[in-house]
Protein backbone atom coordinates (compact mmCIF):
# COMPACT_ATOMS: atom_id res chain seq x y z
CA UNK A 1 0.00 0.00 0.00
CA UNK A 2 1.54 3.47 -0.49
CA UNK A 3 0.95 4.97 3.02
CA UNK A 4 1.61 2.31 4.89
CA UNK A 5 3.29 -1.35 5.22
CA UNK A 6 1.84 -4.07 6.32
CA UNK A 7 3.26 -7.65 7.49
CA UNK A 8 0.54 -10.56 8.14
CA UNK A 9 1.22 -14.03 10.02
CA UNK A 10 -0.38 -17.12 9.22
CA UNK A 11 -0.91 -20.20 11.37
CA UNK A 12 -1.30 -21.96 7.71
CA UNK A 13 -0.39 -20.82 4.38
CA UNK A 14 -4.75 -21.34 3.93
CA UNK A 15 -6.28 -19.53 6.48
CA UNK A 16 -7.14 -15.52 7.32
CA UNK A 17 -3.89 -13.87 9.19
CA UNK A 18 -4.17 -14.64 12.70
CA UNK A 19 -1.94 -11.17 13.21
CA UNK A 20 -1.11 -8.09 11.50
CA UNK A 21 1.51 -5.90 11.84
CA UNK A 22 1.15 -2.30 10.31
CA UNK A 23 3.64 0.31 10.10
CA UNK A 24 1.68 3.95 9.57
CA UNK A 25 4.16 6.66 9.08
CA UNK A 26 1.27 9.19 9.51
CA UNK A 27 0.54 7.89 13.42
CA UNK A 28 4.18 8.47 13.75
CA UNK A 29 3.77 11.50 16.50
CA UNK A 30 0.50 10.81 17.89
CA UNK A 31 0.23 7.56 18.50
CA UNK A 32 3.61 5.41 17.63
CA UNK A 33 4.36 4.00 14.11
CA UNK A 34 3.98 0.69 14.84
CA UNK A 35 0.10 -1.31 15.81
CA UNK A 36 -0.11 -4.92 16.16
CA UNK A 37 -3.87 -6.16 15.31
CA UNK A 38 -5.52 -9.54 15.64
CA UNK A 39 -7.86 -11.39 13.49
CA UNK A 40 -10.79 -9.10 14.19
CA UNK A 41 -9.22 -5.83 13.50
CA UNK A 42 -8.64 -5.27 17.38
CA UNK A 43 -5.70 -2.95 18.30
CA UNK A 44 -3.19 -5.36 20.58
CA UNK A 45 -0.68 -3.10 20.97
CA UNK A 46 0.91 0.45 19.68
CA UNK A 47 3.82 2.66 20.29
CA UNK A 48 7.20 3.86 18.49
CA UNK A 49 9.51 1.04 19.26
CA UNK A 50 9.17 -2.38 17.12
CA UNK A 51 10.45 -4.69 19.70
CA UNK A 52 8.13 -3.27 22.33
CA UNK A 53 5.62 -3.91 19.99
CA UNK A 54 5.75 -7.27 19.07
CA UNK A 55 6.32 -8.34 22.81
CA UNK A 56 2.42 -8.64 22.78
CA UNK A 57 2.98 -11.74 20.24
CA UNK A 58 5.33 -14.13 22.83
CA UNK A 59 3.64 -16.87 24.35
CA UNK A 60 4.09 -17.06 27.89
CA UNK A 61 3.15 -20.50 29.52
CA UNK A 62 1.32 -21.21 32.94
CA UNK A 63 1.33 -24.27 35.31
CA UNK A 64 -1.80 -25.94 35.87
CA UNK A 65 -2.17 -28.52 38.29
CA UNK A 66 1.20 -28.45 40.41
CA UNK A 67 1.16 -31.51 42.78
Amino acid sequence: MPRKAIFSVFRRASEIPIYRVEKIPELVRRQGLYVVLNAGGQILRRGHQLDRVLRVLETKFKVIGVE
